[in-house]
């Protein structure tokens, strides 16, 4: 009976959709609100499905005041330094690739993507040109590249060689 009821109250919190997350630094506190903060502002925004099971996907090297978090609101891309990588633990934080995902392919282009939610990427290697709806203008993420994504973001995406990329999603 224990076990049932733990199993029962497992699922129920696990399917609430009302659960979100916010952080501080590194660390990750569940909130009763759909919502989360961003990080230096009062901005409260929701959190998309994926955004969700982030702290999941994280795994803290214990740094004091370093990892994960948001550090623009706008779309931005720049080289990174040694010293920011390490302040944001990115070599802790999930990797994505394109080499499995035919619609991500070499020369595809995918028009009008949306980010349902905000997005903090290091370029591990490969080659991306974003144009941003709002200018037109393109943007050639390199490997070395941190790219900011803020949630509504829509831009045309062209892989111009395979990526791959460390990620966080806020």
């Amino acid at each position: 009976m224990h076990q049932t009821t733990f199993a029962a109250l497992l699922v129920c919190l696990l399917s609430r959709s009302s659960l979100a997350f916010t952080t501080t630094t590194s660390t990750f506190r569940p909130v009763a609100t759909l919502g989360s903060t961003l990080h230096g502002t009062s901005e409260t925004v929701e959190d998309h499905p994926a955004v969700l099971g982030w702290p999941g996907k994280y795994s803290d090297a214990g740094g004091v005041g370093a990892g994960p978090r948001p550090i623009s609101t706008q779309f931005d891309v720049h080289e990174a330094n040694e010293s920011e990588l390490k302040d944001l633990d990115v070599e802790h934080w999930p990797i994505w690739t394109t080499g499995d995902k035919p619609k991500w392919d070499v020369g595809n282009q995918v028009a009008n993507k949306e980010m349902p939610y905000g997005e903090l990427s290091y370029m591990i290697s490969g080659k991306l040109e974003i144009i941003p709806q709002s200018t037109g203008v393109p943007v050639i993420v390199n490997k070395g590249d941190l790219v900011t994504f803020p949630k509504g973001f829509v831009a045309s995406w062209k892989v111009l060689e395979e990526l791959t990329w460390h990620y966080y999603l806020y």
